[in-house]
């Protein structure tokens, strides 16, 4: 057992330096100074990354970030993964928004920094996520208020990002922009000429998954978060993205129901297959944060852990609910909104 711990502390710390050096080498050189910065913060945090223990905790925190997709609203999916830009130091994607910092320790910055950068690269995504939807819906004929709500969701999207890259840079003391999604450019999954089951049966279930159920609880737990959040211009942000990322799920809904209308029973097929997937999008467990307590996250917008998982269930249990209303009229109460926002801890 002990030798397993030293060999975890020694891979945690290997794997921090080996992240920290490969910032060092893949910016331009006129960025060192911010890396350097960068570097003294995730190393030293005012003295909390003090042991390897906690060094490799602070691994394992960063890399579970890196593979969250499960509430930040639709997700850009290619290749059959779920991608996000890549990080990036410069221009372009921020605002002037500018959080208080001052009080804070120099770790608590970083956590925060990162958890802002997290949200910002999915926000970022989101964008592209929406413009390939519209193509997808152009492909099955849509109607043009379905292609006009794709493009107006995409710009709040663009909105979401670039306040939360500002957070992040705000936080972290580094210039944090969006760089390059390659991934875009080789994705295989172009919409098709003409029409087939399958095109319906992945749009069924795509809107369910992604669009009802990820950005409604999107909506939730941003609109919690800016109940706790005591910085205002976090608070402000997340009342933002909660409101329009409940009308991006009103718009899983509508597609849902195009999707329905033209797609028959392979459109009713997909939605059926994405019911039974809605009990495996369960909120994954956040590994321990070292030097943060859930009360100091809770005043940054960060909801505990269990009240993730509960905003979980309930979006589940309405989504639920509401799509069986959809598979078979009359036989279940249809959800909105105020019943998902008003449900109790």
């Amino acid at each position: 057992m002990r030798m397993a711990l030293e060999l975890a502390v020694i891979l945690g710390c290997a794997a921090v330096v080996s992240f920290i050096l490969g910032i060092v080498f893949a910016l331009p050189r006129n960025h060192s100074q911010q890396t350097r910065r960068l570097g003294g913060r995730l190393l030293i945090g005012g003295g909390v990354l003090s042991t390897g223990a906690v060094v490799g905790a602070a691994w394992a925190f960063f890399e579970f970030l890196s593979s969250l997709s499960y509430s930040k609203g639709r997700v850009l999916r290619l290749q059959g993964r779920a991608r996000v830009a890549r990080r990036a130091l410069g221009t372009g994607w921020a605002d002037e928004a500018v959080p208080e910092v001052s009080g804070l320790t120099a770790w608590q910055r970083t956590v925060l920094g990162e958890l802002w950068m997290y949200s910002a690269r999915m926000e970022h995504a989101s964008v592209p996520a929406f413009a390939k939807l519209s193509l997808r819906l152009s492909a099955l004929g849509a109607p043009s208020a379905l292609l006009e709500d794709c493009h107006l969701a995409a710009l709040d999207e663009v909105r979401h990002a670039r306040r939360c890259f500002a957070l992040a840079r705000a936080y972290s003391g580094m210039a944090w922009t969006a760089g390059p999604i390659p991934e875009l450019g080789q994705d295989g999954g172009r919409p098709q000429a003409t029409a087939s089951e399958d095109d319906w049966a992945r749009l069924a279930r795509g809107s369910l998954l992604d669009g009802c159920l990820a950005e409604g609880l999107a909506s939730l737990v941003a609109a919690e978060g800016a109940r706790r959040a005591s910085d205002p211009v976090v608070r402000e942000t997340l009342s933002v993205i909660a409101e329009d990322e409940g009308r991006h799920a009103e718009l899983g809904w509508d597609v849902l129901d195009f999707a329905l209308e033209r797609g028959g029973g392979s459109a009713k097929a997909g939605l059926r297959r994405a019911l039974a997937e809605l009990d495996s999008r369960s909120t994954p467990a956040l590994p321990p944060i070292p030097g943060m307590d859930e009360a100091f996250l809770a005043r940054n917008g960060l909801l505990p852990q269990a009240e993730l998982g509960h905003w979980m269930g309930v979006c589940i249990q309405q989504t639920r609910a509401r799509a069986l209303a959809l598979l078979t009229p009359g036989s279940a109460p249809r959800a909105d909104d105020e019943g998902l926002r008003t449900a109790t801890l």
